[in-house]
């Protein structure tokens, strides 16, 4: 890694606040966050407390909390953990901070992130990750992260060697913090992989207002979920991402072995009135589809029945 390397999180919820709190205890100041209002004020003054299984219970105290990115310097590697809908804005924020051999790191649900910066940017090295983890950040801004594993899974596409080069520099920070982060030869299946599997957990449990036991106890609802994998599966392939012919199944039977009262971030969102990532996990399928020219009927029929239930959202 290059000497004196500087870091920025972006986005200090749930994924954002869980890797800063070890990248902040392992590297002090040489870690920068960036949190505004009630967050920002409780990072200050209170400092940054977690609760987790993989990492254990500390507080940490960041040297440096902005109150937006324009504070800071120029930084080596900028880490996004913020919600798709928020991208391009701070893309806009992130701009100033970016030069050309800056790392800029998406750990974000959906498979867009990545492009959606590059064309922002401009500038940097743009790399994409998915992240394997179950963390929350709580009324008083703490982190609670449960479970006795948090995996991140980054690279680029085979034959980009200054993408994969960038990947080991970030890769080594977040392992020097005992952060697990793999390197992969195609970061591209990793995600996609999530992101199929998602498209089915995320949309069934918000669409019927359920627990993943209520899908699994109803052989209709098991076979939407089925279809709607399939669908976001062909959409991959047609994105040209070489994913397995069997996926749908694996992830399929991964359903079949959750436990019965786990929801979703998206049913959970919509339990409290709120559209949450619909668009990453149904409207980029059908975007994308139509772009491609893929078929996805299932996929739309849920897109179209949840925007019916977000219309009558409170604004």
């Amino acid at each position: 890694m290059r000497e004196n390397w500087k870091l920025t999180v972006v986005g200090l919820g749930g994924i954002g606040g869980l890797l800063s709190a070890p990248l902040v205890r392992q590297y002090g100041g040489q870690i920068s966050l960036v949190a505004r209002g009630r967050r920002g004020a409780a990072l200050r003054t209170e400092g940054l407390t977690l609760r987790s299984d993989v990492y254990g219970d500390f507080t940490v105290h960041p040297p440096v909390v902005a109150e937006t990115p324009e504070e800071l310097p120029v930084q080596d590697v900028i880490l996004v953990c913020v919600k798709n809908g928020n991208l391009p804005e701070v893309a806009r924020q992130i701009a100033p901070i970016v030069g050309p051999e800056t790392i800029v790191l998406t750990v974000m649900n959906g498979v867009t992130a990545g492009r959606v910066l590059r064309a922002a940017l401009g500038k940097g090295t743009v790399l994409e990750s998915v992240i394997y983890t179950v963390s929350s950040a709580g009324a008083d801004c703490s982190i609670t992260q449960k479970g006795k594993f948090t995996q991140i899974y980054t690279g680029t596409a085979p034959g980009d060697e200054a993408g994969h080069a960038a990947a080991l520099e970030v890769a080594e920070i977040l392992t020097g913090a005992g952060i697990e982060c793999h390197v992969e030869e195609d970061v591209r299946v990793s995600i996609w992989n999530k992101y199929v599997l998602n498209c089915a957990y995320n949309v069934g449990t918000a669409r019927w207002a359920c627990t993943i036991g209520d899908i699994k106890a109803d052989p209709g609802r098991v076979d939407d979920c089925r279809a709607l994998m399939d669908e976001a599966r062909r959409v991959g392939v047609a994105c040209g991402v070489p994913l397995d012919g069997d996926l749908v199944e694996k992830q399929l039977r991964r359903i079949m072995k959750t436990t019965d009262d786990s929801t979703s971030s998206l049913s959970r969102d919509f339990a409290a009135g709120r559209s949450g990532e619909l668009e990453v996990f149904c409207g980029d399928v059908i975007r994308m589809a139509e772009e491609h020219g893929v078929d996805v009927p299932v996929t739309a029929a849920y897109y179209a029945a949840l925007q019916d239930i977000a219309a009558g959202f409170t604004r």
